[in-house]
């Protein structure tokens, strides 16, 4: 039997990687399948246990790429994944599993993958406004951080304190320009209060898997804003009120292509994974939304 991969998400059957993956996987040479496996949103600590031990077990699978529980998944498994890489021991996530004759290897892929994004789309600038505080905003914040020049304040948002108390333990060792608010949102009046020039990011999962805007249609941008919705398929209304406003805006499209490119680097030994997502990008090219 053909060797599969694991695709754990929210909804793995509306995602453009089941189109994507048999064409990049042609070009790379390798004979290698997608399969999907569902997490909805709050699910228990017990079904992430119970997926991570399913692919300990399944002799047919090299490993997996995790897209949404990403510190979910390493808090309640994280005991049956054998080793972690560094920047996943320091995060608390994984976003990539290898399977292994000693067990399963983890491994922390999104500071790369969004970092390579936002030095593209933001080389510089002195504020993000980050709605969402879960593993993509953790990523977001660890790569800034560690710029030569990093912003001189964050601002991250979150309606769970789980989510906003795990970001802070992981953040505030870099730097105390962390802020984090927690509440049910809307957040128009932390983006108004921005400065100009500040990055904007939609890292709420609102506008793919669940309808919506974490900002209120009336919701106004600092002047000279960047605003980077990280979802590439959904009504992405955060990202229509932007360039309806004239605003520069970015969707997630290039996220995606880096994203699955860095989380396969380590499972399938990528020589040069920042080239592979620009190739990923060039052949999945005519399947964009």
């Amino acid at each position: 039997m053909t060797a599969a991969l694991w695709f754990i998400g929210v909804s793995t059957g509306g995602s453009l990687v089941n189109a994507a993956f048999p064409v990049w996987m042609g070009d790379l040479g390798r004979d290698l399948r997608l399969v999907g496996h569902d997490l909805p949103p709050g699910s228990p600590r017990a079904s992430c246990r119970a997926l991570v031990a399913a692919l300990r077990a399944d002799q047919d699978a090299v490993g997996a790429v995790i897209t949404t529980h990403k510190v979910a998944v390493a808090r309640a498994a994280g005991d049956l994944i054998d080793e972690l890489d560094p920047l996943a021991a320091e995060c608390g996530e994984v976003n990539s599993l290898l399977r292994t004759p000693n067990g399963l290897a983890g491994f922390a892929r999104d500071p790369l993958s969004v970092g390579r994004v936002v030095d593209e789309i933001w080389p510089r600038g002195d504020e993000v406004a980050c709605l969402g505080a879960g593993g993509s905003a953790i990523a977001l914040g660890r790569h800034l951080m560690s710029r030569p020049e990093p912003p001189a304040r964050l601002v991250f948002a979150d309606r769970d304190e789980s989510a906003a108390g795990h970001l802070r333990a992981v953040l505030s060792r870099w730097s105390e320009r962390i802020t984090v608010r927690v509440g049910p949102g809307p957040w128009d009046d932390l983006v108004a209060a921005a400065p100009p020039g500040s990055l904007v990011v939609n890292a709420t999962g609102l506008g793919k898997d669940r309808p919506g805007s974490p900002l209120t249609a009336g919701a106004g941008f600092p002047p000279g804003a960047v605003v980077w919705e990280l979802n590439y398929r959904g009504d992405l209304a955060l990202l229509r009120q932007a360039r309806e406003r004239g605003v520069e805006a970015y969707d997630g499209w290039k996220l995606f292509c880096h994203g699955w490119a860095a989380a396969l680097g380590p499972i399938l030994g990528l020589p040069d994974e920042a080239a592979t997502a620009r190739r990923f990008a060039e052949l999945a090219g005519p399947l964009r939304p």
